[in-house]
């Protein structure tokens, strides 16, 4: 709303210059911790980690711009009400502008429970949508109050029968999946978190390892969990295909189903491929299911174009070389599927929505796995604000969601989004759990993505359409009139015939 208030009156131009500064001061707080990504995962100095922090804070800071821009335009030409105008245009851009880190304004309503439910119809756009309309309409009534006007009885009144209609929904969805999550089966789920960076990785990948296995043993004498689930990419494996097993003792012998990340090496030494993976194994160390990562980290687990022109790697040897993964199926575990994804995978609605898509011969997978590293951010609030983003997936698919992490924070997600278990930042623990295992059919999100982004970037096409265009006739300069077909008309007249003529 802020923001709102400094672009009334102003010239869109003026509107789009005033929201990229907002935009980038926002993203720059919201983004801090990217220096410390920037220098872990890409190597990179201090300096340069700064530099970075605003360039993605200028890139991200566009939507502000052009929302501004936008909403201006059609407000000021087409006398349409900021009201619809504004969360129209800006969840179209939240739907369709590229970013490294995909965030949502409706990802900041994920402990209101009530409110988030509509996201199986609609996808976090929805909530999105939800959180710029109730900013926008009280700009208009105040603004409208401000200018001396009748209040805006209308506006109002539309947003709170949309906003009971949201809350009434809420209500009787988490009753209903209450009550199907609580008939259903259960997996009795136990993480492992040992609170070992992405250092340790490289300079002690024995002693990781070893406070794997040690803590996995410990769990399942303790708890005898019916699956174990490493975080991202603990050990190190050199394959020449996906099959094969792995020594019990190397998972803790534990003689229980274990999922783990590995970096997974296939092929002979020269030609091999390196992977980002998720591996299950039986309670024998056999392996049953692997996935590999898909969508990967720019400049930290491949450089873009660097397939083209491999010197790029030379110039940067610190970022990674992993190939995408190109399997959409799920992980089997005996009677139910595992959909699993790992890192920030989780907080891509379309991937995930492909991960879950059922289809000839294949049913919606039972659970929902991420497997993580969020050790690259410090001590920061990234790790919660990646845990938020993600537990709009379990509503969007009416599935519980599973996160194991390496030093925080993992969790347990119920169907409804609510986050049931989890651990601490930067601890040493374990978390057990009782997963629902839950068999509805897809949600409308699921069958029909995000609907509600493409029908905002149409009416928000269509409105920048007909501003354009009343501005235009608008500013159109003045015509000559035509020359009249009387030649009288053409010659002087004489001042006194002209008086006459006038009385």
């Amino acid at each position: 709303m802020p923001v709102l208030w400094a672009i009334r009156d102003k010239r869109p131009g003026r509107a789009f210059w005033i929201g990229w500064l907002a935009g980038i001061a926002t993203n720059c707080g919201g983004f801090y911790w990217a220096i410390q990504m920037f220098r872990q995962f890409a190597g990179i100095p201090w300096p340069l980690a700064a530099i970075g922090l605003l360039l993605l804070a200028a890139a991200n800071g566009v939507v502000f711009a052009a929302w501004a821009w936008a909403t201006r335009l059609i407000t000021r030409d087409t006398g349409w009400s900021v009201a619809w105008v504004s969360p129209v245009v800006w969840t179209a851009l939240e739907k369709f502008w590229p970013e490294l880190f995909p965030n949502y304004l409706g990802a900041s309503q994920y402990q209101l429970s009530l409110v988030t439910q509509i996201a199986d119809l609609t996808g976090i756009l929805g909530v999105t949508f939800m959180v710029v309309y109730l900013n926008s309409t009280l700009f208009a009534v105040l603004e409208q109050r401000g200018r001396n006007q009748r209040f805006a009885v209308r506006l109002a009144a539309v947003f709170a029968a949309v906003l009971a209609s949201v809350l009434i929904y809420g209500q009787v969805r988490i009753r209903t999946v209450d009550r199907q999550a609580a008939a259903a089966e259960k997996l009795t789920i136990g993480l492992i978190q040992a609170n070992r960076g992405a250092g340790d990785k490289r300079l002690y990948p024995e002693s990781l390892q070893s406070d794997h296995r040690e803590m996995s043993g410990t769990l399942a004498a303790t708890h005898h969990p019916d699956l174990i689930v490493w975080p991202e990419s603990v050990l190190h494996i050199r394959m020449m295909s996906r099959d094969g097993s792995v020594p019990p003792g190397e998972l803790g012998d534990t003689h229980t189903p274990t999922l783990f990340g590995v970096v997974l090496n296939i092929g002979p030494d020269s030609s091999a491929r390196v992977y980002n993976s998720a591996l299950l194994a039986d309670d024998s160390g056999r392996i049953v299911g692997a996935y590999d990562k898909m969508v990967l980290v720019p400049l930290g687990e491949y450089i873009p174009f660097g397939e083209t022109f491999p010197a790029l790697y030379s110039l940067v040897p610190s970022v990674g070389r992993f190939w995408p993964g190109e399997s959409l199926e799920p992980l089997p575990f005996g009677k139910y599927l595992l959909s699993v994804n790992i890192c920030y995978e989780d907080i891509f609605p379309g991937q995930i929505r492909s991960l879950m898509r059922d289809g000839p011969g294949r049913r919606i997978p039972d659970v929902m796995i991420n497997l993580s590293n969020d050790s690259w951010y410090g001590k920061s609030t990234e790790p919660m604000e990646h845990l938020a983003l993600a537990s709009f997936r379990s509503i969007e698919h009416r599935r519980s969601l599973v996160r194991s992490t390496n030093t925080g924070i993992s969790a347990f997600v119920d169907p409804v989004g609510r986050i049931v278990a989890r651990s601490g930042i930067w601890t040493r623990e374990t978390l057990v759990d009782r997963v629902a295992i839950m068999k509805q059919g897809p949600t409308v999100y699921a069958l029909s993505g995000d609907w509600i982004g493409w029908l905002c970037a149409l009416l928000s096409l269509a409105g920048i359409g007909r501003a354009l265009i009343i501005s235009t006739r608008r500013g159109a300069p003045h015509q000559p009139p035509a020359k009249a077909a009387s030649p009288r008309r053409d010659k002087p007249t004489e001042p006194g015939r002209s008086r006459r003529r006038e009385k």
